[in-house]
Parts: structure tokens; sequence; C-alpha cells
């Protein structure tokens, strides 16, 4: 794989238009590629105007269907019924009776589907014109390889955000430096610059044995189906590490620059109180760490979650009890961690 990019066109009010030249007209396969091939597949919490975006932008002959699930995220958080309304139009709904977690709510939408590939879309991404079509034809042209993931760019300088670039695989490196709070206090320590991964030539396809970014991400079915989809233990973090990691044990993982994806960033984690958001990533690193660790590996990582959690539970016991009761969860994923036992759950 070789190194460096391809300088990007200076943007202003032309951005859609330059859009369209970060990546070169679908050749005639890809633009020949056969309609229904293709289910998209987008989870939603609020089933609002971002969402209504991201299928606007699905007008591709190679999408069979498009599903919407809906996801019963926060059932006190007023919905857009217009937007809602609209989505109804030009998606097939999912409706959930619960919040599911994102690894279980993408699962009930690809089980709706038939189509030979699946695209895994975040409800904060905007396919630019040609993007599918090019991810399907890397496929096609690999039969050895399961998976696909695009380029992400920001929505208004259209350049590549470097933190979605093919990182590595999680590692017990990764984690302590996320829950010893060193990578907040120092993000340019050497472990988290290795885990954001390296610029490759942005005019190739790349096999990669890193994880492409899942916000924008095709693989087949019958591979998907093999590895019985997304692992449901988890909520909302590291099932995508987890997923490409199983992934890559099957078959080739491709890296398509060309294919474009204008990612806006999403709301859902902003309306999470502290509570809510210790829960959900210290629940995607224990889970990983059971799924993938070695029994050494995962009980350093218990002493280190003993180490940060038990202080707290102390110290927010009386002025704090939501985030004294998710730090004491966390406590008990680590002790179960250092006993070689499967830890409960800290997300619901």
């Amino acid at each position: 794989m070789s190194c460096g990019g391809l300088a990007l066109l200076a943007v202003g009010n032309d951005s859609a238009i330059e859009a369209d030249k970060l990546q070169p007209m679908p050749s005639a396969a890809a633009a020949a590629a056969p309609a229904e091939s293709v289910d998209v597949v987008i989870v939603s919490a609020d089933m609002g105007s971002m969402t209504l975006s991201c299928v606007e932008k699905l007008d591709s002959l190679a999408v069979a269907d498009v599903v919407v699930v809906d996801n019963a995220f926060d059932p006190e958080q007023p919905r857009e019924s217009g937007a809602r309304a609209e989505l109804s139009r030009r998606a097939t709904i999912a409706p959930l009776d619960a919040r599911h977690g994102f690894a279980a709510a993408n699962n009930r939408g690809v089980a709706h589907g038939r189509a030979a590939y699946v695209l895994l879309l975040n409800s904060d991404v905007l396919v630019v014109e040609g993007a599918i079509e090019l991810l399907v034809q890397a496929l096609a042209q690999r039969p050895g390889a399961v998976a696909a993931g695009g380029r992400l760019v920001d929505p208004d300088t259209l350049q590549t955000q470097p933190q979605y670039r093919p990182r590595p695989f999680p590692t017990l490196a990764n984690f302590l430096v996320i829950v010893l709070g060193i990578e907040e206090l120092w993000p340019g320590n050497p472990v988290t610059r290795r885990y954001h991964g390296a610029a490759l030539d942005e005019g190739s396809v790349h096999v990669v044995k890193t994880q492409p970014a899942a916000a924008a991400l095709l693989v087949r079915r019958d591979a998907l189906e093999s590895i019985g989809g997304l692992d449901e233990r988890f909520w909302f973090w590291f099932e995508d590490s987890d997923l490409l990691l199983r992934l890559n044990a099957l078959g080739e993982i491709l890296y398509v620059p060309t294919a474009v994806f204008r990612h806006l960033g999403g709301g859902t984690f902003s309306r999470w109180d502290k509570a809510e958001r210790i829960r959900s990533v210290h629940h995607g690193i224990v889970q990983y760490a059971d799924a993938h660790f070695s029994r050494f590996r995962r009980a350093v990582l218990g002493v280190a979650l003993l180490a940060i959690s038990l202080p707290r539970v102390a110290l927010f016991g009386r002025s704090r009890p939501r985030e004294a009761s998710a730090w004491r969860a966390v406590a008990g994923s680590g002790t179960a961690l250092i006993a070689g036992r499967r830890p409960d759950a800290i997300a619901p």
C-alpha cells in the first residue's frame, strides 16, 4: 500500500460541484450495476431531518430497498412528524417498540432485506453520487472480499476526515489510554496516533488488515449471515470493530477511497447525560475485551477499570448517584474480567 494522498481542490460556494470531483465518474461496469443489488440499512434515533437528508441522497439504481430502523431511542424526545411522514414515503420503516443497541437495531434492519449486498449507513452520512456503485464494483471484482468501506469527508471542506481513515483494531494499549484518561489529557500520545491510522493513496482500492469506517460499510449478505450479523451484546461502541474483525477472518476487507461519503456528525450522544456516556463507552470496551483479548489482557484491563471506578463510586455516591451507579457497574465488570468470568452488561 502506497502512502500519501491526492491533493483536494479548494472549496468555496461551489462545494456541491467539488464533491463530484472527489471521485471519478463510475465506470461502465459500476454505472450498469444491476437494480436491486443493495439493501441500505439506516438506524435512526429520532426519525428527524438528518435521517431524511441521508435518505434523500440514496438515488441509485443499485439500491433495492432503503430500510430505516426507528429505534424508539428516547420516547420523551419530540419526533419530527413531517420528516417521519416523508421517510415513510421514501423507505421501509422498521419500528422498534423499545430502544435497542446499535448492533441489535442494525440486525433488525438487515432482516428486512434480501439483496446480495447490505450497506450499513449511519444516519449522519450523505452519499455522494456514484459512491455505492463504486463499493459494489470493488467487491464484485474481488470474489474473496467480504466488505468494503468508503472515505468519509468533512461536509463543508470536503477534506478527508483523518480520524475515520482505516485504523488498527483496538488493543489493550488503546483501551488503557482511554480508561485511564490519557487520551483526554494527551490527545497526541503515540498509542492514539497509531490508532488513527495512516493516510493511503486516495485513487486506489486497498486490501486492508485494519478497519475502515463502518459509517458507510458495504457487506456481502451471505458473509454477514455466516458470522451471525452484528454481535448484540454490544450497545453503541466498538460493535463495528468487532464486526470487522470477525469479517476479516472470513475474507478480505477493502478500503475504497474513491467512494466518498459526506459525514455530518451525529447528535445522539450529545443528548446523553454523563452517566449514559460512561455506561456506553465502558460497556463497549469490556465486551470487546471479553470477546477478543487473552485472559491476561482481560485481567490487566480489569485492574485498570477498578482503579478508575472505585474512587469515583466513593466520591460521587451522594452528590451524583447516577454517575456513581454507572461507575459501580464498571467496577463490577472489571472484577469479572480479573476473575475470568463473563462480565455483566454495563449499558442496557
